[in-house]
Order: structure tokens, then sequence, then C-alpha cells
């Protein structure tokens, strides 16, 4: 515990790779439920952030002493620059080496479709072409395009596409240059790839949890943990669903799952959400 001024005590602790800040005042009692806050959303006064620095300093470094460090390498698209070389990942322990692979693997083959996407965006300068995770997500997407952070709206899925692209860009340059917090990678008892919802665009940290089991699950296929993986950086990029058909965080990467192909008419689309949280 420690005490910032007469009448207010704070407690610092640290969970899945987070700290919070439990506040205690000397007017309630120690049986009641007291309100906790996250530090990194925190609105601190001047003499709060002074007291507390060396506190979260070593809150951040004991929350990551079960997690192993992962440096994935990031492909350079043309017509970006200020792009990263690497970008971090603090897996926990408890993962197997065959479920890190994995993990790793879909984690690279994000970064390769948003490798592709802007490469055929960009269409030797012009900055005009439309990749084919865009023209697939466009025959089948029509409701919620815009994130929950725009302030103007989205026309349509192509658009969808194109900015969702561009806000992985700005995603991937903080983690890589350590401008957002660090991206844990806990494991999770149920569904399959869980991540919220990112009410801001900036200083988002792409921190998951991901169900083991479903990792050895053998109808689980690298494609569909890929899409998965996806739809998980969808939601830190702004994007929020029902799960289900129509929507654009849905169609996104179900399309990658087809390996962009179009729809069978024998193959539910619940097949393929099931794998989303």
């Amino acid at each position: 515990m420690i005490t910032i001024n007469k009448d207010k005590y704070y407690i610092l602790k640290s969970k899945n790779g987070k700290c919070y800040l439990i506040l205690l005042t000397s007017k309630k009692s120690k049986g009641k439920k007291h309100k906790k806050t996250c530090l990194k959303k925190s609105t601190c006064t001047k003499c709060q952030k002074k007291c507390l620095k060396k506190c979260l300093k070593k809150c951040k470094k004991k929350s990551l002493k079960d997690y192993t460090k992962v440096t994935i390498q990031v492909p350079q698209p043309q017509g970006e620059k200020n792009v990263p070389t690497h970008m971090y990942f603090y897996l926990h322990k408890s993962f197997t080496a065959k479920q890190e692979q994995r993990i790793k693997g879909a984690i690279r083959a994000v970064l390769l479709l948003w490798f592709d996407h802007l490469n055929e965006k960009w269409d030797g300068g012009t900055n005009t072409g439309i990749s084919q995770l865009a023209l697939c997500t466009s025959r089948y997407a029509t409701k919620n395009f815009k994130p929950v952070w725009a302030k103007s709206s989205v026309p349509n899925a192509i658009a969808a596409t194109n900015l969702a692209m561009n806000q992985l860009t700005r995603l991937i340059r903080e983690n890589g240059f350590k401008k957002s917090p660090p991206a844990t990678i806990d494991p999770r008892n149920s569904t399959t790839i869980y991540a919220t919802t990112a009410s801001i665009k900036g200083r988002v940290p792409l921190s998951l949890q991901i169900n083991p089991k479903q990792l050895d699950n053998t109808d689980f296929s690298d494609l569909k943990v890929t899409g998965s993986m996806l739809h998980a950086w969808l939601h830190h990029a702004g994007w929020k669903d029902p799960k289900t058909t129509n929507y654009f965080i849905s169609e996104c990467p179900m399309c990658v799952m087809r390996d962009l192909k179009d729809k069978n008419p024998q193959v539910r689309d619940s097949s393929f959400y099931k794998f989303f949280d």
C-alpha cells in the first residue's frame, strides 16, 4: 500500500500484464468493495504521477516475469514509411512450444495480409488499387463499416478495409517503436482468441487471450487461426460486432479463412465465426 495524502491510500496490483490502482479512503469500510482503476486509463494529478512512477515501473516488470518475449519481423510494404522492422509480444509461459508456434505463425500471417493489402492498394504508386482482401470483403459485408472512434461515416466495405489496414499500420508502428503498452498474450479457458474493442486510435496494446485447447484442435486450421487473429486485431482497431453474418469485422476475417475465395452455399458462416470472440 502507498499513501498519497492523509485520507487516500492506494494499493497497486498487477494482473494479466496490466497494473491496477485500487483507491481506498479512510471513510470507507475495509469490508466494502472498492473501485479498481487501470493505471493506463486513469487520470492522475501531478502529485499522484510522481508518487506512482516508481511503483508502476516495478509493477510492469513484475507483471512480465511469467512471459517470454517474442520478436516478430515486420514486412515492409511499398509506399509506407517509418515502419518498424520488428514487433514485440509477451507470451505467457504456460503455452506449449507447439501452441507458441501456432500463435507466432498467425501473427506473421496477419502481417502478410496487411503487407499484401497495402502493396496491392499502392498499385505502382497510384495508391488507388483495390486489394484481393478488400474485394472479397466487399462481396459480403454490408453492415458496421465504421470503427467506434470514427467521427465520419465509412461508405462501403472497401473503404472500411482500407481504413482498418491503415489503423493496423498505426498499431504496428506503436508496438514496434514501443509507443504503446506491452502486448501480452495470455491463456483463457473458453472461446478462441479474445481482444477488447478499442475506443481510441492511439497507444492501443495488441494484447490477446487465447484458448490453448483450440490451438490443439485439429479442426482449427492455420487459415482459421489467422482469420481469428485478424478478427481480434480488428477489435483492437476499433470495430465491434454481434458475431454474425454481413458485419465487416466478421466478413473480412471469414474471407481470410476461405483463402479469399467465394462462399460455398454448402458451408455455413457459423462454422467460421464460431472461432470469433
